[in-house]
């Protein structure tokens, strides 16, 4: 519900982030490669990025990430084999060099996708080069002393800091010596001509060696990818290194408007929802990249009808904006001219990561907003649902609409006269808030505008507001008790002045009362959760502040809330803990069970809620570890009970509990994130199945419905595995596995007709001595790949 870094005052965040991000930084970033371009111009990428630098500077992008810059034990670079060797499967090392060159004339920063959490060795697993290191630059507890060959080395680093990477050797980052190595080889791509880093896999060590290797080497830009939708883990992370961090929380929020033609989820408590509401400066946004395709299936969703309104959400807020390649030069002259026209817009404005944003409206249909350029202002609309132009809206302005199109819009102020406080802009405002004593607020260029923290008393309005008169038409803004519980950093212009229950208004919210339904109520039933908060569409609580009220047992496996209305928004939690998203429901459909609201008990007569047990299966992983919301352990210590074989690549567990808190993992490590589940689930696609979403094995018709156009099952795997894929017309199919070392097996070059298909890859199929493999599939002139982990 609430950011839990407490911000004591504007000046100390600029401290604490001055070795991060620029302030107002009005660059864009463009991701300079995707994982099919080493397959399909494997030798000549730099050559190719070369030669379109004159175009990539022009559609307004001002760095580029590339791929990961060393000699490498797989085609895409994220097994690093030699740091030191910058030529790889892009290009040799002139013209990696020469690529560096052109870029830098037309001014375009070179980002360097940075993989230091990580080695694999020459031509075994530990003999490293370039630099040279000893098997004490490799983590205790690395998977390399479970193998026979190396078990009885003992010369071995200290634990790891972080997350295991079962792919390649874990590198010990305790030790001088690697430190001063990695910061070497970070110094040597800056000589090359690279100005920042990228870095991934950040939760594979500690955050103390980001803040190190920054200081060392002092990049122009910063980023890490900490892939989880939780703001807060993003966050801490951010505020432990001192680096940038790509913003997945709008990520999921961008998608999943798209995909549920729902555009409430864009705001959250009158702010953006994602990262950007929180710490926009060190929020990197996004709306794809060379992971998500394949790593998040159910949210590969953008088409060239659909994308457009995914990057005016993020070429219009603030935050860095990231352009993926394959949009702006693979789908097409209309995609491509669509981000042109809004990155022409975002340049005009002076849209920058620190830009104000006042939201205007955020419900399923529509999501609208205000974001404060320091040249003039902009409005966006996203969304099926009517809501007229800014002028038709009685917005202050004179707006002339920029670029649209399908289901977005955008408008330009023509009057003139930037917002947020950073661009000159004349006037003020005055800003009316309920349970707050003081105010503190700033524009973008961390100028105070009410004095230093905590701020200025607010006056009593007389009629239950307090008030302050802000000189400017647009201001960040934190309200607290004289420094004591404090708001988030808040942003507003003077169209919606009003704060109340986390979002801004333009009139008095409070005026006639309204949200409560008629006085009427309902009962909602859930199960696993002890508490649930609810608020109407006018932001008006319905039961107490969060985490909100009790729920009462109701002595049939439901727990019971009552909420005086006959609708409401709500979230149910653990005393705040464990919390759904968003929901929202009425009297008709009062039960909440299994993601999904229901007219009756959904478990009457099916043994659903009445049962001892449950069991729930994946695959992938060995071990389920579980916990019932007491905290009790289910399946005891951590990482839990080995799951049992249950065919067709599941594995199962069965837990003594109705419902369940359960991880996955594969021994430990590869771990999903804390899950959920209520009677049996089958966890597939990262996503709970009431029953099994694949069927029999022996039927493909059943798992490519789900896996079009390809997939590979179990994975990993210890004595064999399945490469599925689905044709629609007759095609030349190429599937080739390739080790580490580049080793090659083609297992299938031929014509096959149209239909489902199924290879089955055994143990002899595959190079030999390795565990980690790339499957590459070519069906007609489409390329995929696949990573496939074979158990040790």
């Amino acid at each position: 519900m609430k950011k839990l870094v407490t911000l004591l005052f504007a000046v100390l965040a600029l401290g604490l982030h001055a070795r991060a991000q620029v302030a107002n930084d009005d660059r864009v970033l463009l991701q300079g490669f995707y994982w099919e371009a080493s397959h399909d111009r494997t030798g000549d990428w730099y050559e190719y990025v070369q030669g379109l630098a004159p175009e990539i500077s022009a559609s307004g992008i001002d760095m580029i990430w590339l791929p990961p810059p060393s000699d490498a034990g797989s085609l895409e670079g994220y097994l690093p084999r030699e740091l030191n060797n910058f030529a790889n499967s892009y290009g040799t090392l002139a013209e990696h060099q020469a690529m560096l060159s052109t870029l830098d004339s037309y001014g375009i920063e070179a980002i360097a996708d940075i993989v230091v959490n990580h080695r694999v060795g020459n031509t075994n697993w530990i003999d490293f080069a370039n630099p040279t290191w000893g098997t004490w630059a490799i983590t205790a507890n690395d998977e390399v002393w479970s193998q026979p060959a190396y078990s009885g080395l003992g010369n071995r680093g200290n634990y790891d800091t972080g997350t295991p990477y079962s792919a390649a050797r874990d590198v010990d980052h305790t030790n001088p010596t690697v430190q001063n190595d990695i910061i070497a080889f970070m110094n040597n791509l800056k000589a090359i001509g690279y100005d920042g880093w990228r870095y991934d896999f950040v939760h594979g060590f500690g955050t103390q060696y980001f803040a190190q290797y920054n200081g060392a080497t002092s990049p122009t830009f910063s980023v890490g990818e900490n892939w989880t939708q939780d703001k807060q883990t993003i966050q801490n992370w951010i505020d432990a290194t001192g680096s940038a961090a790509f913003d997945f929380p709008t990520y999921y929020a961008i998608k999943g408007a798209i995909r549920d033609g729902n555009y409430s989820y864009l705001a959250y408590q009158g702010a953006p929802s994602g990262g950007i509401g929180w710490d926009p400066r060190n929020n990197v946004t996004f709306v794809e990249n060379h992971d998500t395709p394949d790593y998040d299936p159910q949210n590969n969703i953008l088409n060239g009808n659909n994308v457009g309104q995914a990057y005016a959400y993020i070429l219009t807020h603030p935050g860095v904006p990231t352009v993926y390649w394959s949009h702006m030069f693979e789908w097409g002259t209309t995609v491509k001219n669509e981000l042109k026209a809004q990155l022409a817009v975002r340049k005009a404005a002076g849209i920058h990561s620190q830009s104000a944003v006042t939201v205007l409206a955020a419900n399923t249909g529509v999501y609208a907003a205000r974001i404060a350029g320091t040249n003039h202002d902009v409005i966006l609309k996203m969304g099926y649902g009517n809501w007229g132009d800014p002028n038709a809206e009685g917005i202050s302005g004179s707006w002339t609409l920029a670029t649209y199109g399908t289901n977005y819009a955008i408008w330009t102020n023509t009057s003139g006269g930037g917002g947020g406080g950073g661009g000159g802009q004349t006037g003020s405002m005055t800003v009316y808030a309920q349970g707050y004593t003081h105010v503190y607020a700033w524009d973008d260029n961390q100028n105070p505008l009410a004095g230093g923290w905590p701020g200025s008393t607010l006056t009593d309005n007389g009629d239950g507001w307090m008030t302050y008169t802000i000189p400017a038409n647009c201001a960040n803004v934190i309200f607290s008790n004289n420094g004591g519980g404090q708001t988030a950093d808040l942003s507003t212009c003077n169209d919606a002045p009003y704060y109340y229950e986390g979002a801004w208004y333009a009139e008095d919210p409070t005026t006639g009362g309204g949200g409560g339904g008629g006085g009427d109520s309902f009962n909602v039933y859930v199960q696993g959760f002890t508490h649930f908060y609810a608020w109407d569409d006018n932001q008006n609580p319905l039961a107490g502040g969060w985490p909100g009220s009790t729920l009462t047992d109701n002595g049939d496996g439901w727990m019971r809330g009552t909420i005086p209305a006959n609708c409401a928004n709500v979230i149910f939690s653990n005393n705040g803990g464990g919390q759904t998203a968003d929901l929202s429901t009425c009297s008709g459909t009062p039960y909440y069970y299994n993601g999904t609201w229901h007219a009756s008990d959904p478990t009457a007569g099916s043994g659903g809620g009445g049962s001892s047990t449950m069991t729930v299966y994946a695959q992938g992983y060995t071990h389920a570890y579980a916990w019932d919301d007491a905290g009790n352990p289910l399946l005891g210590g951590w990482p839990g009970t080995a799951m049992a074989s249950a065919g067709g690549g599941w594995n199962s567990a069965t837990l003594d509990a109705d419902c369940a808190n359960v991880i996955f993992s594969y021994n430990g490590g590869s771990q999903t994130a804390d899950l959920y589940r209520c009677g049996d689930g089958w966890w597939y696609n990262n996503q709970w199945h009431g029953s099994n979403p694949l069927g029999s094995r022996e039927s493909l018709e059943a798992p490519l419905a789900e896996v079009q156009p390809w997939a590979v099952y179990p994975n990993p795997f210890t004595d064999q595995t399945t490469v599925a894929f689905s044709l629609e017309a007759g095609q030349m199919v190429l599937l080739e596995i390739v080790d580490l070392t580049g080793k090659r097996v083609e297992v299938l070059n031929e014509w096959m007709a149209a239909g489902n298909h199924r290879v089955v890859l055994t143990t002899d199929d595959l190079p030999s001595g390795g565990q980690m493999f790339i499957a590459r599939l070519r069906i007609g002139e489409r390329v995929q790949t696949r990573k496939i982990l074979r158990k040790p």
